[in-house]
């Protein structure tokens, strides 16, 4: 372990909760490891070099133009080993707030057994291919979502809690709305005094999880941090958990499965909120976040794109979030077992039934049917 750290931190792809924005599909937080000395004079250099406008680095501009990359680039490589980066695609992390959301408040008494088999990334993956897919109804359901999440009125959601459908939605789509409109009390306890307001009010944003993702992958370098963040709404209004690792010099750790994930790091102060124009460190932060945003949107093809994605495995945190289409993959006995499971649900649903009630023999019978020679001798 090393003594101690200054981070500094800035994103790319902001745009709160309203994670549908079709100008800017992926959101990065990046996070830089230097001196200040060290950060000022990498900063004049490619300001003066690339004669940058308005004395300041902003990566957002820059990867818009060939020379701004090539000055991106020129700092990527000054930053090798000492860079981290939290990357999501929107519209998938929009999915896995969907399911938070309206699926978790049912399923929260025994909720361990349906993350256990990934379950809710059956069901995220699921509402992603719908979207992307350019389904109409889908893009009305998230569109009711985070308006819901916004705001906290339920009134007036006529496809989410409503289930005026017409004829448009996939098999699979009817099953999640069947749920969300049966389950809409669950769903309203939950979010009662929550959503809206303070810091609820950016319940769909990833600015918080990806900042307190970064710290603790840090804190397992170095002893101590002290972070500075470019001034953010979110940040302002919700920073009582990073609060509480001021002088935390335990470590604890989140297992899931056979992972193990930090969640604690020791801090010497609160998070600095800075402004970028008077910290080098963030501005550099800010040409990373800009390049992994361009390098992971998949409309960028140039030749600085395929370079910095060859950079995602070194840099890219655990905590980022991206699709993964083996847990949709019907040829898998998984995959197979999250459709029954999702459907059980649904029907539970429509009738009124416990959800939760025999659910875990149901899997076991779920399980043992798929595996079966019969079933197996059929599918082939």
């Amino acid at each position: 372990m090393k003594d101690h750290a200054n981070v500094y931190f800035d994103e790319s792809g902001f745009t709160g909760n309203k994670l549908l924005d079709a100008q800017q599909p992926v959101f990065c937080y990046a996070s830089v490891i230097t001196e200040d000395d060290e950060a000022k004079s990498l900063v004049e250099h490619i300001i003066k070099k690339y004669k940058i406008q308005n004395g300041e680095i902003k990566g957002g501009k820059l990867v818009k133009k060939v020379k701004g990359r090539r000055a991106i680039d020129e700092i990527l490589t000054a930053l090798h080993g000492k860079m981290k980066v939290s990357v999501s695609d929107k519209k998938y992390a929009l999915a896995g707030k969907f399911f938070e959301y309206i699926f978790e408040p049912s399923l929260a008494r025994i909720n361990s057994v349906f993350y256990q088999l990934d379950f809710h990334k059956f069901v995220s993956t699921m509402l992603y291919i719908e979207l992307v897919s350019n389904q109409t109804a889908a893009e009305d359901l998230f569109e009711e979502f985070e308006e819901l999440m916004r705001s906290g009125d339920f009134t007036n959601l006529k496809l989410l809690f409503g289930g005026h459908t017409g004829n448009r939605l996939t098999q699979t789509m009817e099953y999640i709305l069947t749920f969300a409109v049966n389950n809409k009390e669950n769903v309203e306890k939950e979010l009662d005094g929550y959503i809206g307001e303070g810091a609820g009010k950016w319940s769909l944003d990833l600015t918080n999880t990806s900042l307190h993702t970064l710290l603790a992958d840090w804190g397992q370098t170095y002893d101590t941090l002290t972070a500075y963040c470019d001034k953010s709404k979110p940040l302002e209004s919700d920073h009582e958990v990073l609060d509480a690792m001021v002088g935390r010099e335990d470590r604890v750790y989140s297992t899931f499965g056979d992972q193990s994930f930090p969640i604690t790091f020791n801090l010497t102060e609160p998070i600095l909120l800075v402004d970028s124009l008077d910290y080098a460190g963030v501005q550099l932060a800010d040409a990373v976040a800009a390049a992994f945003s361009y390098a992971c949107n998949r409309d960028n093809q140039d030749e600085f794109a395929i370079k910095w994605r060859g950079l995602i495995e070194d840099v890219v945190t655990y905590g980022s979030v991206f699709p993964d289409f083996d847990h949709i993959d019907p040829s898998r006995m998984e995959a197979q077992r999250n459709g029954m499971i999702l459907q059980e649900l649904a029907r539970r649903s429509e009738n009124n039934e416990d959800l939760l009630f025999g659910i875990t023999d149901f899997i076991k019978g779920a399980t043992a049917f798929l595996n079966s020679p019969a079933f197996k001798l059929a599918q082939a």
